[in-house]
């Protein structure tokens, strides 16, 4: 009986020892050519940090994936000369080996090993290829999930896009279970459109039931990317196709850079305009920050070497029925105190918006 107890207390430490020691250094070196090994500089290495990252940070996790544990992790360093043999028993263990090893070693799973899919399916993976396989299939279903959620959340604005002269600036799509519309301003457009992969690359396929110019424009798989959590960026050949998330409900509000006005005296299209009124729609549409300094000038040269810059607050008469106005921003470097000059020239944003007259009567 005393043999039984010494034996199972013997078992206990090594199970212990083994799980929580992170170089547990074997007698017996392995030679890297006979493990599959993951270079620190691949995109598999990367996608296991992420795998095995905190889920309460989704940007910098794979949530669609998990190991099972326990699992086996070889470790070489940046000569390929085994480092150690490591029992990792949980993400966080897993993580924290990950960071702390060097630039250019490496690490090696012992095969086979087991993951759980987001669905509760449980994968047994037997190659690094196969590893590789199910986290781009998993990837490829996450990204579709969350691209179905971001255009179905709110409605989606297309945007003014600084590399294509998109002339549907202002229109507004919705979508609701597949089906969506288009507000084109007086044009209301349907059909759908849905997230899909191809060749590895997220996708969103239009297909509105038009055959104007309009359905020509926009019907096609456009490559999708994320800009930022309210924005994505569309493209197809040349195009480039600017769809801003918008929850508020004053969104129609801004329009496409044409802004009206009645006429003093009909059909002489003169109006008054207030250029600053315009400031705010101007700023929403480029989604750029209010504070940065705008004005407004008659001619593309004026505005290029800031001179003649209509006064924004006053009374302005158009010259034309539909008077082309440009408008330019200018970014603000930021300098640190110990600099005196500062070579850089700041960002400048350049657009055109148009002064219509209408007959009010």
């Amino acid at each position: 009986m005393r043999t039984f107890h010494f034996s199972l207390f013997a078992l206990l430490i090594l199970v212990t020892s083994c799980s929580y020691d992170l170089d547990d250094n074997l007698s017996a070196d392995i030679d890297i050519n006979t493990v599959e090994v993951i270079r620190s500089d691949s995109d598999l290495y990367d996608y296991i940090e992420d795998i095995t990252n905190d889920e309460a940070r989704p940007d910098q996790s794979i949530a669609c994936i998990d190991f099972t544990y326990p699992l086996t992790l070889f470790v070489f360093d940046d000569t390929d000369v085994y480092v150690s043999t490591n029992y990792i028993i949980d993400d966080e263990q897993f993580s924290s080996i990950l960071d702390d090893l060097g630039t250019d070693y490496s690490i090696s799973i012992s095969f086979p090993i087991t993951s759980t899919l987001e669905s509760g399916e449980e994968l047994i993976i037997n190659t690094t290829d196969e590893l590789k396989v199910a986290i781009d299939n998993c990837l490829n279903e996450e990204e579709i999930v969350e691209c179905n959620a971001f255009i179905q959340s709110c409605t989606l604005k297309i945007g003014y896009s600084y590399n294509y002269e998109n002339p549907y600036l202002g229109g507004y799509f919705y979508e609701n279970d597949g089906f969506t519309t288009l507000n084109i301003g007086e044009d209301l457009l349907f059909g759908s459109w849905s997230p899909l992969i191809i060749e590895n690359e997220l996708h969103i396929n239009i297909n509105l039931i038009d055959d104007t110019e309009i359905g020509t424009f926009f019907n096609f798989d456009w490559k999708v990317t994320f800009v930022d959590e309210n924005t994505l960026s569309l493209s197809f050949e040349d195009r480039e196709l600017i769809l801003n998330r918008r929850c508020d409900t004053n969104f129609t509000d801004c329009g496409n850079f044409i802004f009206e006005a009645c006429e003093l005296n009909e059909n002489e299209g003169i109006s008054e305009f207030i250029l600053n009124d315009y400031t705010e729609c101007i700023f929403d549409t480029l989604e750029l920050d209010e504070e940065l300094p705008i004005s407004f000038y008659e001619t593309e040269e004026d505005a290029q070497q800031e001179i003649n810059a209509i006064i924004a607050d006053d009374v302005y008469l158009n010259s034309e029925a539909h008077q082309i106005i440009y408008v330019r921003i200018n970014e603000i470097l930021e300098v640190n105190e110990d600099e005196e000059t500062n070579e850089e020239d700041p960002i400048s944003y350049f657009v055109m918006i148009t002064l219509s007259s209408t007959n009010c009567d």
